[in-house]
């Protein structure tokens, strides 16, 4: 319901053009219906005058033979004269109607009396005289025939009656032309109109039905470009969706501003976090330095200094040293050296280097190395400083009698560490500015940890991200291009 609900506009044309074609076809039914209803009028309206014109036509025949008893000897030219007086009395009342008689070898008494040209027509019609003939032929047998012939232009009805005795033959005959009826000729024309515009109209709906997908199809893919590229634009149009296009050029172009202003507010803050951040940092040992020197500074009054004294402010000078340090790797870190060597050996170092400090607070430490032979591409010494940096910070967060679980596995085609501590884990507070500069949650901490460390992984081409597992929090390093020792399983 769904997938046709957002296809609305596609199914609205298909049934536009539907209806289109429904209203053609029947356009195209009623345009016959008409045409053989009027020519079925005209047909039956013509084969009632025919047959009275031939009726009459043989019932004049009949009077004259027998008012004369000669007639049988007379002449044919004479009965052809005779005759033809008699159809032109008799077909005159017949507008239209032409015919005469036949005595199975002549055609006797023709006439046309009332046709349109005002001349007088004593010749039968060559064109139709076969057809003629037939009627004729097919009338000895049943008494009355009608034929009717369709022409391109014209429509011609013959109707013969016959004598049964003697052969002979009384025929019509009348002429429709396709101009007959005006009224029936208007419809037609109007019901022709009503067929092409259907027609139009189902071409005025393909043609836009084919360019309103092109054009969303266009802007669809121009959105999915502006997904990745803000710079990028839809190109002009001139139709009803150009609208919709320059709109969305206009707002990603707000976009984009917006995007840099924010980026240099973020950049802005982080500066003046840094700057705030070392400003605290450096404040602490100066404040430190200058209480002992106050203190030394009596002593030597009193003649009473001491070499401990000093040892606050070297411990304080020793921080600050330390703090640049930090500060330099955080924003000049070594190049790293990559090299494909196993990883257990060092995860079991940092594991050793920490135990002492682990035991102190009755802290359990759980290390699994892992796939026998796990090999992956990384620099030693970083690795080695991202997992001090992230052991001291479980056991700070395990507190006493905690547990931390160290494990290597096979990620993919990455090596993945995972250091997990059994303690109250990060707030959401905590999660969102874990890794930034300067940002520590302990007292005697700088902030630098996450960040550097995150760095570090990064120059690598791993990378080094939390994931919440209340209780505790783990924290995964992701080392790429896993290379198994053995040979059997590579992945470069």
């Amino acid at each position: 319901m769904k997938s046709l609900f957002k296809r609305r506009l596609q199914l609205q044309l298909l049934f536009i053009l539907l209806a289109a074609v429904l209203v053609a076809a029947l356009s195209v039914l009623l345009i016959t219906d008409a045409v053989k209803s009027a020519e079925g009028v005209v047909l039956a309206d013509a084969g009632r005058t025919l047959t009275a014109a031939v009726s009459e036509l043989d019932q004049q025949y009949h009077d004259r033979i027998n008012a004369d008893s000669a007639w049988l000897a007379l002449p044919v030219a004479a009965q052809d004269t005779s005759l033809r007086g008699v159809s032109l009395a008799v077909l005159r009342s017949y507008p239209g109607a032409e015919g005469g008689y036949y005595d199975g070898s002549h055609f006797l008494g023709y006439s046309y009396p009332t046709h349109d040209t005002g001349e007088k027509k004593t010749d039968v019609p060559t064109a139709e005289l076969n057809d003629i003939l037939a009627t004729i032929s097919q009338s000895r047998t049943t008494g009355t025939a009608q034929r009717i012939l369709r022409g391109q232009h014209d429509i011609v009805v013959i109707e013969a009656k016959a004598d049964q005795q003697n052969g002979f033959a009384s025929w019509t005959m009348k002429r429709l032309a396709g101009r007959s009826d005006p009224g029936s000729h208007r419809r037609e024309l109007l019901l022709s109109a009503l067929v092409l515009a259907a027609l139009i109209s189902i071409a005025g709906t393909l043609a836009t039905g084919v360019a309103l997908q092109r054009g969303i199809s266009q802007i669809q893919a121009g959105l999915s470009a502006l997904e990745s590229d803000f710079s990028h634009r839809l190109s002009a149009r001139n139709d009803e969706l150009g609208e919709i296009s320059n709109s969305i050029n206009r707002m990603a172009g707000v976009r984009q501003k917006l995007e840099a202003d924010l980026r240099r507010e973020d950049r802005l803050r982080m500066v003046g976090r840094l700057v705030a951040g070392i400003a605290h940092e450096i404040r602490n040992p100066l404040n430190s330095i200058r209480l002992s020197i106050q203190l030394i500074e009596r002593r030597l009054g009193d003649h009473a200094v001491r070499a401990e004294d000093l040892h606050p402010v070297i411990d304080e000078v020793d921080r600050l040293s330390a703090l640049l340090t930090n500060l330099l790797t955080f924003q000049n870190t070594r190049r790293p050296d990559l090299r494909d060597l196993p990883v257990a050996p060092v995860l079991l170092k940092c594991v050793s280097l920490i135990q002492p400090q682990a035991a102190a607070r009755n802290i359990e430490i759980r290390a699994e190395t892992g796939p026998s032979g796990l090999d992956a591409r990384f620099d030693p010494e970083h690795l080695t400083q991202m997992l001090m940096n992230l052991l001291l910070n479980a056991i700070e967060a395990a507190g006493q009698d905690g547990i931390i679980d160290v494990r290597i596995a096979k990620h993919g085609t990455a090596a993945l560490i995972e250091v997990h501590d059994s303690g109250p884990g990060l707030t959401d507070e905590q999660r969102e500015h874990l890794f930034e500069a300067f940002y520590t949650t302990k007292a005697g901490g700088t902030g630098l940890g996450l960040a550097v460390s995150r760095e570090l992984a990064f120059g690598m081409g791993g990378d080094l991200r939390y994931r919440n597992d209340r209780p505790g929090a783990t924290f995964e390093i992701e080392l790429p291009d896993i290379a198994y020792a053995n040979g059997n399983d590579t992945h470069r």
